[in-house]
């Protein structure tokens, strides 16, 4: 993805740390947005990984606030470490003078570190994009006009679409012919109006509804000069209608590329926060995905029905049913069912919880019989024990509440800063510490529980300071962030399928169940004529490397075909017999044997077969295809019913081990 040696390509790239909005507050009353986790990674190193892939070497971030934890971030990121090619600088504006995206290109500006065409980005972007097509459409525009000044990258999208906020949902107007912009209007106005010479200059106009902007753009190196020339530009919006209807400014143009296919979009508000975020388990994004881009230490392997779990992560008594990440070190006590969620790394959550449609960052502890819907829970927050946290719900870092609580839906906590805080920027100074916390308060203890720790956080406004009639449109959006994605589902809905196995739309899953499909047929086939096993092998690892299906995948999947296959445990011994030869081979260490414990596990819970799985158990036992010590390890973390059913077996294996040790 890397551009083509030429004096006329960028290799500067300018971003734009700072959103100069209140979207997400409370949270950025502690930490910037652009270092906030998505799907377990910060929002920022997206954004670089987009930049450097695509060869861009000379990165500068612009931040107005917490440039002490960006630099931090930067120092410790795995992209400086790996290419020395590359130049991050945290360029550190004025807090007292930068309160827009404007001041913030007039720094930019008078800084004078812009040394020819550049891309200009935000730091919440998410893209898998070439860039080089779009680079090459920014200088064929150049070529033909010499006043163009920016190519900006819209994304097609449809309107409704999750990942439009209010501030994306635009109407676009442009030249069919050279994608130039001609006008430029918020889909939101009650009325547009366009001037009759507009019409008069253009025999043909295309007027699009369908395009998102996406906020990259290819800029010219004096577009910040621009910024400086116009003092009462604040934000790009207003620069691009500048540009293409100001009389004064109307010697520049602006064109646009339009992406069909790739993916990119902002995280400008939590309603597309939790839109990217599904998008990027649901691998749209692909190929940045969770388990291509996690460090060594923490590598996530994709399993079924868009789960990531890392290695060091087994819930055995839990159910993770589907489109979830869950992080390294974090323990899921029994009968704890997870769905839509990302669960971030070292949390601790207890039994009996139900946590749907949920982002819980860092460290977040959740007690026993919880229930947590649609929320956002901040590294450090704790749940106390048989508390609700309802839709809309946010608690900031390090907050507690709890026990025997239902918070109301759109409650959020903070310790961070004064019941009712200031609203003119979504950052604060490094050097701002009004941490308060009031658990003495009466009626915050009976909204927030006992034992809470925090206040709950009121703003003026949920907007970014527009007025009137569209403030309140803004503000019931961003209360209303919360709104499940089309794609996501509840418990009751997965209780209720028919089916262990949903379809889903990705070819990355797609794959998985082509593969599985092969598998039953290469067993059923060879089954019923008894080839020879090695050759039932050959074919299985042949549709693996077909599908790209890993081997903890293949051999899972080996092991739900079996199960399948056998249509009562009484028959199963014939069963192991045969295709026992196979699995030995796939299954000689501690993990693969993991791996079909748990698949029997699995399969024995949706099947409501847990009563077979101790005979099922003592059979591969018996054929040497699983051993005792990996029997008792998986135990001690297996679900309870299955528990108590394969109890008996247990007992005799420990004494079938006690006995060997006596005549040893």
């Amino acid at each position: 993805m890397r551009m083509p040696a030429n004096d006329n390509v960028p290799r500067q790239a300018v971003i734009v740390a700072d959103s100069f909005n209140s979207r997400f507050k409370p949270i950025t009353l502690e930490k910037p947005r652009c270092l906030l986790p998505l799907a377990n990674k910060p929002m920022i190193d997206y954004t670089l990984q987009h930049l450097i892939n695509n060869g861009f070497h000379d990165l500068i971030i612009l931040s107005r606030s917490y440039g002490s934890l960006i630099d931090k971030h930067i120092a410790e990121s795995r992209y400086m470490e790996r290419n020395e090619l590359v130049t991050i600088r945290n360029k550190k504006l004025s807090p007292e003078n930068c309160n827009s995206f404007g001041d913030a290109m007039r720094e930019l500006s008078d800084e004078g570190t812009i040394r020819g065409p550049f891309i200009l980005v935000t730091g919440d972007m998410v893209s898998n994009m070439d860039m080089r097509a779009a680079m090459e459409s920014h200088q064929a525009n150049k070529e033909k006009d010499k006043d163009a000044i920016m190519t900006c990258i819209f994304k097609k999208v449809m309107p409704g679409h999750p990942t439009r906020g209010l501030e994306d949902d635009v109407v676009v107007c442009l030249n069919p012919d050279t994608n130039r912009l001609l006008r430029f209007c918020n889909a939101n106005s009650k009325r547009f109006d366009y001037d009759l010479d507009l019409f008069n200059s253009h025999d043909v106009m295309d007027f699009r509804y369908d395009l998102m902007n996406t906020y990259i753009m290819i800029c010219e190196a004096h577009v910040p000069a621009r910024f400086s020339d116009h003092f009462d530009i604040q934000d790009m919006d207003s620069f691009i209608k500048g540009i293409i209807v100001d009389e004064e400014m109307c010697n520049e143009s602006i064109y646009i590329h339009i992406l069909e296919h790739s993916y990119a979009a902002r995280v400008s508000n939590l309603r597309t926060y939790a839109s990217v975020s599904h998008d990027i388990i649901n691998r749209w994004t692909y190929p940045v995905v969770p388990d291509n881009n996690s460090p060594p230490d923490d590598q996530y392997i994709y399993r079924r029905r868009g789960v990531y779990l890392p290695n060091s992560v087994r819930p055995y008594k839990a159910v993770i049913h589907q489109n979830t990440i869950v992080g390294s070190e974090t323990t899921i006590d029994r009968n704890t069912h997870i769905v839509d969620c990302v669960i971030g790394r070292k949390c601790e959550i207890g039994a009996n919880v139900r946590i749907t449609n949920s982002y819980i960052w860092d460290e977040v502890t959740i007690k026993n019989d919880c229930v947590i819907d649609s929320a956002v829970l901040c590294s450090g927050a704790t749940v106390k024990q048989d508390t609700t946290v309802s839709a809309g719900c946010i608690l900031s870092y390090d907050t507690v509440v709890g026990p025997s609580t239902v918070l109301k839906p759109g409650t959020r906590v903070t310790v961070a800063g004064p019941r009712h805080m200031r609203n003119d920027s979504e950052c604060s100074n490094d050097s701002e510490d009004t941490r308060c916390s009031d658990p003495d308060n009466i009626s915050e203890t009976d909204v927030l529980g006992s034992d809470h720790w925090g206040v709950i956080y009121q703003s003026d406004e949920d907007s970014d300071g527009s007025s009137g009639d569209e403030d309140e449109q803004r503000a019931e959006f961003n209360r209303k962030w919360y709104v499940r994605h089309p794609d996501c589902c509840e418990f009751d809905e997965i209780s209720d399928s028919s089916d262990s196995t949903p379809v889903p739309s990705e070819p990355e899953q797609d794959s998985e169940i082509g593969f599985y499909g092969e598998v039953c047929d290469s067993f059923k086939a060879g089954y019923a004529i008894q080839k020879d096993i090695d050759n039932v092998l050959i074919e299985v690892n042949a549709s693996k490397h077909a599908y790209n299906i890993s081997v903890a995948d293949q051999l899972m999947h080996s092991t739900r075909a079996l199960l399948e296959l056998c249509p009562e445990v009484k028959e199963f011994p014939k069963y192991v017999q045969y295709f026992g030869p196979m699995f030995m081979k796939l299954a000689k260490d501690r993990d693969s044997q993991m791996v079909i414990l748990d698949e029997i596990e699995t399969w024995a819970l949706e099947r409501c077969r847990v009563q077979d799985a101790q005979r099922i158990l003592h059979i591969l036992y018996n054929d040497d295809v699983l051993e005792e010590s990996n029997i008792l390890e998986w135990y001690e973390g297996a679900d309870d019913d299955v528990k108590s059913s394969v109890a008996k077996f247990i007992v005799w294996l420990k004494e079938a081990e006690e006995e060997s040790s006596e005549s040893d």
